[in-house]
């Protein structure tokens, strides 16, 4: 399931010392592919850098914008406290009820969930909800700028916000693909994180580029 499954011998050997899966992600992944989900989740390395966010931070409500099999939400979950929440948006049921089988099997039924539709339809109704303390984007990259707008309506200070795909494999410095629309949503979710001053940003260099915001 894990798009980032080609890497060099650099990236092979710090995986084996610190971020391969476990059994029971290694599961998660086979059964994905099983299943035939998209082959389009982050790797053992952006898990682990989700994990060590929720524990520094403390994070005890999260959200995350894109479920697909629920590795990435895994991660997340199994960081939490034993009254954290994890509060999932996934478009594609299918997708979903993946998700929470893998998470049940995991032991994670009671710290994470899944709301299934479209994520500007279910967004409006997560004000009651908010603050969280740390928010995942990971999701189509057309409609960035408006997750990144509804992140900074439901954070407070100190929330984490991150959005994967930045690179988007290279398209996002294309010149031959600044006519995608997913090209153009993270051109200005990019732009918007460099400049909105609420903001303390940067970009982490796994292969396909994680974006990372600290609300001030």
């Amino acid at each position: 399931m894990s798009k980032l499954a080609e890497i060099d011998s650099y990236q092979q050997f710090l995986r084996d010392l610190f971020h391969n899966d476990d059994g029971d992600l290694a599961r998660l992944q086979a059964e994905a592919d099983s299943a035939d989900l998209p082959n389009m989740s982050i790797g053992p390395e952006q898990g682990k850098f989700l994990q060590l966010l929720v524990q520094l931070t403390g994070a005890r409500k999260v959200l995350e914008i894109g479920v697909l099999g629920g590795y990435s939400g895994a991660w997340i979950a199994r960081a939490l406290p034993a009254d954290g929440k994890l509060i999932g948006l996934e478009l594609e049921r299918r997708h979903a009820d993946f998700a929470l089988d893998q998470w049940r099997r995991m032991g994670l039924a009671d710290k994470a969930e899944v709301r299934v539709g479209a994520a500007l339809e279910i967004l409006p109704e997560l004000a009651d909800e908010a603050p969280f303390d740390l928010i995942f984007i990971d999701a189509d990259k057309n409609n960035y700028p408006d997750y990144l707008d509804y992140a900074l309506r439901y954070s407070r200070p100190g929330t984490v916000i991150l959005g994967d795909n930045v690179r988007m494999g290279g398209s996002i410095v294309n010149p031959e693909r600044q006519d995608s629309d997913w090209v153009q949503g993270m051109r200005r979710f990019a732009q918007t994180l460099s400049r909105d001053e609420r903001l303390v940003s940067t970009v982490i260099p796994y292969p396909d580029g994680l974006a990372m915001a600290v609300v001030r």
